[in-house]
């Protein structure tokens, strides 16, 4: 699995600029890598749920807040690191439960009807050594296009061609992925109820 100082070296390659020695060299292609770091590697995880960055949990309740109240019935903190949220369900998964997340009280929350609720979020994974090699290029094409523009300083172009190839990189990750998981079908509230199931 490439390291970090891999990943900012392939960047630096898909720009067209020399590459760097190591993380504390002082040339302006390290410093770019190191401030954008962070930006593309939690980008680049938004932007599709790789297997390797998903989790699920039970959320914890906190108060709801009283503008809320009468709108949704339950309020939750996000789980740490939580970059995403992809579903909520309840206990035994099951029908995905609507939900928005929100900002009050001085935090984000997750407002939801479901009591006990579980959720499926994207994790901030920050070690290289966990993350996939789909990711680990589709990282490299993010960080070339945000260190391209200080970098090459008047370029539109090769930004528009570095977006397309980081674009690119998604749906091969997402057939590599889906071999990886099976999603269960949600089940037919109908049928559930006619069972009597609900």
């Amino acid at each position: 699995m490439p390291g970090k100082l891999e990943i900012w070296n392939m960047a630096l390659g898909f720009i067209g600029t020399r590459t760097v020695a190591g993380e504390n060299e002082r040339t302006e292609a390290a410093i770019q890598c190191g401030l954008f770091w962070d930006t593309a590697r939690r980008t680049a995880l938004r932007d599709y749920p790789w297997n390797f960055a998903w989790s699920r949990g039970r959320l914890a309740e906190i108060p709801l807040p009283d503008v809320w109240a009468g709108v949704w019935r339950h309020a939750y903190a996000l789980p740490d690191s939580c970059l995403k949220l992809l579903r909520v369900t309840g206990e035994r998964g099951g029908r995905r439960e609507a939900f928005v997340i929100v900002h009050g009280d001085g935090r984000e929350m997750l407002l939801a009807d479901r009591g006990n609720a579980l959720a499926e979020y994207i994790v901030d994974v920050t070690e290289t050594s966990r993350w996939d090699d789909a990711f680990c290029a589709a990282m490299a094409r993010k960080l070339a296009c945000l260190i391209c523009v200080p970098l090459l300083k008047n370029n539109p172009g090769k930004v528009q061609e570095l977006e397309s190839l980081y674009r690119a990189s998604l749906p091969p990750a997402e057939l590599a992925d889906a071999g990886e998981r099976h999603e269960r079908p949600e089940p037919d509230s109908w049928l559930m109820a006619r069972a009597g199931m609900v």
